[in-house]
């Protein structure tokens, strides 16, 4: 029985058809062997020569066309694995159930999650030229990398050593006619402090942050966003101030490289505690945090449940790391630090992007960024010594060197004729603050030339994330252009 797509009919259909196959499959961060084997077994099933590393990374080789057995190779590149986030009342597991696609107007959207056109489009894409027979290309190395979204893991791991390629076009950007041609690089940081609890008997407070609108770490930084870890960590503070409490937990985020969009608290006030003075100093905290953020992030919501009209008995932290882990999580910098003065775009910045706690630990993970390493250097120093300063432990998890920009390429020079032949208009070459694998393997691979393209696309990392339909069809014309162009 063949399989169904909601996208034929739409062009360019093999691309979206594929990248309606990579949705069925559940493809997360850590979570790749699935995909990683599909991806092997289709060059298998095309006689297509292939790798697939330890780690699950897959490389595919196709000659050239007709013709074009003896032009110099090109190396294309996506990864495969991507974030795994959903609306609190979504109850699918994504780690093991595929997202279920849908197209809204010109774009398509999964339903409660995110779509993972980030970077499923560029798996699709190279499938769609692996599989033509029609299409004029140089030889081909198509890589596929694992764990790209925590820390590029897969990218770490590769060996370059069977690519000839001296030239890249890594497909992972999310702006049609922009030509990424740098990035910042990062370093994923992990504090972790020891708690000690005790038991306590009182009545119980469930707060929570919700409503907020997230966002990639790197591409929505500069957008004022609110952090959903940090927004209660404030509200909580000045609650403490007014009506102690012992805190039980405290959790929000779940991926370093995503602005948290919501998180939660369990506090315990000890009995006679004066339930409506702690109502009403959450209400009034966070109604300035709402009236701050109202631009950025109008739906922001504080909610508050008492868990049970009686006290109850709960091991809770004490009163010495109650306050503690309060001070420590409003000693942390967060968000844009500095912008680079020339383009006014985001040079440094870090994101606290999970908030997690366990029976005997807090644990607080950060994505810094920079397109100067002395300066995530130094963004990486500051949290060592506030770590050190709350007895707290630090760690490096991993890190990638910033893709500096080149001011001569001749590979961009050519892209960027082919595509003003091609649209009549001139691209945009710019560095972004995301982070991007060019960087990596150009460490590795002397004298290699890269470049970014991908087409439109919003709300990535987030479940609101869109692709664009008309986008993915020009982008897709556009490498058919180059692709002939430099075969």
């Amino acid at each position: 029985m063949s399989k169904k797509y909601i996208t034929a009919g739409l062009e360019p259909e093999k691309v979206l058809n594929s990248f309606e196959d990579i949705c069925r499959i559940p493809h997360g961060s850590y979570h790749t062997q699935m995909i990683s084997d599909w991806l092997r077994d289709f060059a298998v099933k095309r006689n297509l020569r292939h790798i697939q590393d330890e780690a699950g990374n897959v490389i595919m080789f196709k000659d050239g066309t007709k013709g074009h057995e003896n032009a110099e190779p090109l190396m294309l590149q996506g990864h495969m694995d991507m974030v795994l986030e959903k609306n609190s009342d979504n109850p699918i597991d994504m780690e093991k159930e595929a997202i279920t696609l849908m197209i809204d107007g010109d774009n398509l959207k999964a339903d409660g999650t995110t779509l993972g056109g980030d970077d499923g489009i560029a798996v699709a894409m190279m499938l769609a030229l692996l599989d033509s027979e029609d299409i004029v290309h140089p030889p081909l190395e198509c890589v596929f990398t694992v764990d790209e979204e925590v820390g590029m893991l897969g990218m770490e791991a590769l060996d370059p050593s069977p690519l000839r390629s001296k030239r890249m076009l890594n497909l992972d950007s999310e702006q049609e006619g922009v030509f990424t041609a740098g990035c910042a690089g990062g370093a994923e940081e992990e504090l972790t402090l020891h708690v000690e609890r005790k038991p306590q008997y009182g009545i119980q407070l469930q707060i929570e942050v919700s409503g907020l609108l997230g966002g990639h770490s790197g591409e929505s930084i500069d957008r004022g966003r609110a952090n959903a870890d940090l927004v209660l960590a404030r509200i909580l503070y000045k609650l403490y101030k007014k009506v102690p409490f012992y805190l039980i937990s405290i959790n929000g985020g779940s991926k370093d490289n995503a602005i948290p969009r919501e998180a939660s608290a369990l506090v315990i006030f000890p009995a006679g505690s004066d339930r409506e003075l702690a109502a009403k100093t959450i209400e009034k905290h966070a109604a300035f945090a709402a009236a701050e953020y109202q631009q950025a992030d109008p739906e922001m919501r504080c909610t508050c449940t008492w868990m049970e009209d009686r006290d109850l008995a709960a091991a809770a932290m004490t009163k010495k790391y109650t306050k503690r882990v309060l001070k420590l999580l409003l000693s942390l910098p967060n968000g844009l630090m500095e912008t680079d003065q020339v383009s006014r775009t985001p040079q440094t910045s870090l994101n606290l992007g999970i908030l997690k706690t366990d029976t005997d630990t807090v644990t607080i993970v950060f994505l810094v960024r920079s397109s100067i390493n002395s300066q995530k250097k130094f963004l990486c120093d500051r949290l060592e010594i506030i770590a050190d300063a709350y007895d707290a432990e630090i760690r490096t998890v991993s890190a990638y060197p910033a893709w500096e920009y080149a001011h001569h390429s001749e590979f961009r020079d050519t892209l960027a004729g082919i595509y003003e032949k091609k649209t009549g208009k001139k691209p945009v070459i710019s560095v972004t603050h995301g982070g991007l694998e060019c960087g990596l393997l150009a460490a590795k691979m002397d004298g290699l030339d890269c470049l970014s393209i991908g087409p439109d696309m919003e709300g990535i990392h987030t479940p609101s994330e869109k692709l664009s339909i008309s986008s993915v069809r020009r982008c897709w014309e556009f490498l058919l252009a180059a692709l002939e162009a430099l075969a």
